[in-house]
């Protein structure tokens, strides 16, 4: 069977979601990745011939002539099943099947829904336009949390086609540890750890204002930062006590984790949230906003802190009495958690599991599972 994945700017934790299912998928089935050319990471656990690119900006301008590409890749690769991630490409992909036939099995994650950012009140109601007038191309919707899906019911996309998978990740062996810097060393300074885009929607800015108003913190918290612009044009301000590292390869970002005492995510809105998942893997504590799907991921108390985004002193008062010790229990307990509910092995069998029914119409349930292994390559032969 042949699967076509499809995305927009690949980078973060999209990047780290995909290699994780084309990773798994290629085991037993042919499979292609598609993206820009622009914004994209450039390392997937895939054969190169089979990692491809369409030249595209995000930018009306580029629309059609994105969609005459990707067209020309579904021609060429005449794929079974076409797995599309993030609205934008959502757009661009499922809204061929407008103008032509439709032979593929068409699966759709935004991976966050666009009309659940905070953004103006019209926008919204174009992205949800958009996401209804879409779904009649779409044969599975796959949603990244309970909040996305409950959100999306709620706004009237279809109980028929909508599923409900949690996002997972791996656990790799790390060597070489790379200390974050030298006062790594220093035991009563607090390491945190921020990975993700510099825009808007992450919250980076919360945090930098937090440390610029409140000096005092700069002397016994140090941030490191991971990522970098994406989308927004913005001068930031960095105080001293913050280090940027850029964009760090996906094989390396679990050493860094390991080297800090907690991970910061105030973000304004979150479809799922993996970086989460990945300070959970690697034991580390979650610092998170009470938005979008984090509540679902961090219990306040057990394996991290929520706080009110709309009340920054509840982060001041929870970054003001850290503990070094209590940040390791936390860590622990999270790993427990993820353990239990967000490996890569369970999020993929549930994928290939919707793939199986979507492409033969049989109920997943009416073939044994014994293992991921077991099962795929029977769902494989099944497709063949």
């Amino acid at each position: 069977m042949k699967i076509l994945h499809i995305g927009e700017y690949v980078i973060g934790g999209m990047a780290t979601y995909l290699n994780e299912v084309v990773g798994y998928q290629r085991q037993f089935f042919d499979v292609y990745l598609l993206m820009s050319d622009y914004n994209s990471a450039t390392s997937f656990d895939l054969e190169p011939d089979h990692i491809l690119h369409y030249k595209y900006r995000r930018h009306p301008k580029y629309f059609l002539s994105a969609m005459r590409q990707i067209h020309q890749v579904i021609q060429d690769i005449q794929p079974d099943i076409i797995h599309v991630h993030s609205s934008f490409a959502g757009l661009l992909a499922r809204g061929l099947f407008f103008v032509q036939p439709k032979k593929a099995r068409i699966f759709y994650c935004s991976h966050g829904w666009a009309f659940l950012m905070d953004t103006k009140p019209l926008y919204k109601k174009g992205f949800l336009l958009i996401e209804k007038l879409m779904e009649f191309k779409t044969d599975v919707i796959i949603n990244i949390s309970q909040h996305e899906m409950e959100q999306s019911l709620r706004r009237g996309l279809s109980p028929s086609k909508s599923r409900l998978v949690y996002s997972g990740i791996r656990e790799r062996e790390s060597t070489n540890v790379i200390p974050l810097e030298e006062a790594a060393a220093e035991t009563d300074i607090i390491q945190l750890l921020f990975v993700g885009r510099y825009d808007r929607q992450k919250g980076l800015d919360i945090v930098l204002n937090i440390f610029n108003e409140n000096p005092e913190l700069q002397q016994y918290i140090r941030l490191y930062v991971i990522g970098d612009t994406v989308l927004e044009d913005k001068v930031w301000d960095f105080p001293d006590n913050v280090i940027r590292l850029g964009w760090v390869n996906n094989a390396e970002i679990d050493r860094y984790y390991q080297q800090c005492d907690a991970v910061i995510m105030p973000s304004r809105w979150e479809g799922f949230g993996l970086v989460a998942i990945e300070a959970m893997k690697n034991r580390k504590p979650v610092i998170g906003s009470n938005r979008g799907a984090l509540p679902e991921l961090i219990r306040h108390g057990e394996n991290g802190y929520i706080f009110d985004i709309e009340h920054v002193y509840e982060l001041l008062n929870t970054l003001n009495n850290l503990d070094k010790d209590e940040l390791v229990n936390m860590g622990e307990a999270g790993y427990a958690i993820y353990k239990d509910k967000f490996s890569a092995v369970r999020m993929n069998e549930e994928i290939v599991g919707l793939y199986y029914e979507a492409y033969t119409g049989a109920s997943v349930k009416e073939i044994p599972v014994t293992s991921g292994l077991d099962f795929s390559k029977r769902a494989g032969d099944a497709h063949d």
